[in-house]
């Protein structure tokens, strides 16, 4: 009896100890579950606590998470900031400057989808502030992420963000081969709106048909049949590319319809909204109602300005160049950590080798192979340690030399952005105006055609013409459109059909070999030489005769400008900027200069540039390498 009691006493406390298990589970499970529920209701408390705290709150708060090691927190802050920056085009610069600041610190707490998010705003941003190729690059960046990380629809989005830029720059052909593969990224994820849209704005700026399928007369935009929360942020792009297509088949006032709706939807986008006014003035002009055309170039003309005055500050192109100067001295500084490590586990292994030489001395009569083995690869290591330490300050070399590279490319690409800048303003803006005015003009003529008859009216419009003419032809010299059309000889040859007169010498150019497959960056700077010594021939030589050459032989291109002027010393002469930025040009493409000049006989200017076309297959750089003809735009 006694030993059933103990039995059941034992059973008894067996099942209070697996029920007391069962709750302290139970327990733990409940604490866990509250704990997660905490950490959920605390992450929305903060995000509007965010949203109601004043700017100058949020700079104090991101200082103190920051202290506290909360990157994530105080990266979402200073993306807040810089939304709100945005609802003022005079604060882009500090915009700017806050998004660069939330990349930076998603990136410290390991956010790599909202640092790349950042990073896509940024290129928005820049395509409002005409920093085309910048936008483009970042992209490209986020573009190559997602394509890392299998996210199709990103893809497509980027691709067509960076179509729009190049419809921007009136790069028709490259803006189409971008279109066509968002759609196509777009039908992989099965969505036929976008690319229905993609292939409708090729026709629109082609002329170029589907061979697959018939276009059709007109394009309506019905958002209802389609998830249209996935298409919010695009939605002024997407009635910007269906009023393109409208006004292509010339439906006008659809056209006109999107245009304004797009208006309506763009918010803080800039870059559409310049677009979407462009596109509503030449909408106007083409239904001939002159006076809406001109009320909305006032418009777009104001707005321009006002958007051109905010870029103007230099704080914008000091955060970019800073933003690159960074990204490369983080790239310097990796590097210098990886050699670093390399030397503390090459000294860590080659303590490891003396204790175990040591041992080996120690156990040199138990086999005197085993010691023989453990020198040779002794020796081994030490070969492949030194290698690494070589190829580790060969990289380093590299990417210093990288850095002296971006440093001189930081001074052309700046006099090639300014040249752009102010070809562009004095297209947009004065061209802008004359257009205005030759468009008040029309309006007057329209109203009362007899004035043509009167002789001031008509010199007054001829002069207008001229006017216009004028602004085109400093436009071109500034950003030669011809360069970018058929290349570099045709771009020589209307350089010098637009100087030659029978006030300047007779110019005569002789070019050899075929210039048609040189890159762009290269063909930039072959014009860019060119031009400037046959200024300085023009200017200085006081010549009869020019005689400029261009020879492309198997490994270099050789430029040749020889007048028949007064010559100079070239010991005794002091160098002006141009011959600066023909030396500067020549050094950065690693190329030769010589002059060989004599007084009352004439000066001779040699250059050679090396280059060789990369095979197939081999033409992209190294990691870490900077090809000098992808620096200058």
């Amino acid at each position: 009896m006694k030993e059933q009691a103990l039995h059941n006493t034992l059973n008894k406390n067996r099942d209070f100890e697996s029920c007391w298990s069962s709750l302290q589970q139970r327990t733990i499970r409940v604490k866990y579950i509250l704990i997660v529920l905490f950490g959920l209701f605390s992450f929305i408390a903060n995000a509007q606590n965010l949203d109601a705290l004043s700017s100058a709150d949020l700079y104090r708060l991101i200082a103190q998470l920051e202290n506290e090691g909360n990157y994530e927190q105080a990266a979402q802050a200073y993306r807040l900031l810089a939304e709100r920056d945005l609802a003022e085009i005079e604060n882009l610069d500090r915009s700017i400057k806050n998004y660069l600041e939330a990349q930076k610190l998603f990136r410290r707490a390991g956010d790599s989808t909202n640092m790349y998010q950042v990073i896509a705003d940024l290129g928005r941003l820049y395509c409002g502030s005409e920093y085309y190729l910048e936008a483009v690059d970042l992209f490209e960046r986020v573009r190559a992420y997602a394509e890392r990380n299998q996210d199709t629809l990103v893809q497509a989005r980027m691709l067509q963000q960076i179509g729009e830029i190049y419809i921007a720059r009136n790069m028709i052909e490259e803006a189409s081969e971008y279109f066509l593969r968002a759609s196509r990224m777009n039908l992989m994820v099965r969505d036929t709106l976008l690319s229905n849209i993609n292939q409708l704005t090729i026709t629109a700026l082609t002329g170029r048909k589907n061979i697959f399928s018939d276009q059709p007369d007109s394009v309506k935009l019905d958002l209802t049949t389609f998830d249209s929360i996935r298409y919010q942020s695009f939605l002024p792009s997407i009635h910007l590319h269906v009023g393109m297509y409208n006004m292509h088949v010339k439906k006008y006032k659809l056209a006109l319809y999107y245009f304004t709706q797009g208006l309506r939807l763009a918010g803080n986008n800039v870059f559409v909204k310049r677009e979407l006014f462009r596109k509503q003035a030449e909408v106007y002009e083409k239904m001939n109602d002159f006076p809406s055309a001109l009320s909305v170039m006032k418009t777009y003309n104001a707005f321009n300005d006002s958007l051109g005055d905010a870029n103007r500050s230099m704080n914008i192109q000091t955060m970019i160049n800073k933003y690159k100067e960074n990204e490369t001295a983080s790239e310097l500084k990796d590097m210098k950590r990886d050699r670093k490590i390399t030397e503390l586990k090459s000294g860590m292994q080659k303590v490891l080798s003396y204790a175990a030489l040591v041992g080996a001395i120690i156990m040199l009569i138990v086999s005197y192979l085993i010691i023989r083995g453990y020198q040779e690869r002794l020796n081994s290591n030490q070969i492949i340690t030194k290698q690494n330490e070589e190829i580790n300050e060969r990289k380093i070399i590299e990417l210093e030399s990288n850095l002296k590279i971006e440093t001189m490319s930081s001074m052309l690409q700046g006099q090639e952005v300014e040249r752009e800048r102010i070809a562009r303003d004095l297209h947009d803006s004065l061209g802008g105006l004359l257009s205005t005015v030759k468009l008040h003009f029309d309006a007057i003529q329209a109203r009362n055609p007899d004035i043509v008859s009167q002789k001031e009216y008509s010199k007054a419009y001829n002069l207008l013409d001229e006017a216009c003419d004028e602004v085109r032809t400093i436009s071109n010299n500034m950003q030669p459109g011809a360069l970018l059309k058929m290349g570099v000889i045709p771009a020589i040859k209307d350089l010098i059909n637009r100087i030659e007169s029978e006030d300047t010498p007779h110019i005569e150019f002789i070019h050899f070999g075929t210039f048609s497959d040189l890159p762009i960056n290269l063909t930039l700077h072959l014009y860019r030489i060119a031009q400037e010594l046959l200024y300085n021939c023009i200017k200085h030589a006081q010549a009869k005769e020019i005689l400029i050459q261009l020879i492309r032989n198997e490994e270099d291109i050789e430029i040749m400008v020889e007048d028949d002027g007064k010559g100079y010393d070239p010991h005794e002469v002091k160098k002006g900027m141009g011959t600066e930025n023909v030396s500067a040009r020549v050094n950065f493409l690693k190329g030769e200069i010589s002059v060989h000049s004599e007084i009352s006989v004439g000066t001779t200017t040699m250059i050679t540039i090396p280059y060789v076309p990369e095979p197939e297959g081999n033409g992209s750089p190294k990691d870490g390498e900077i090809h000098p003809y992808d620096q200058i735009r």
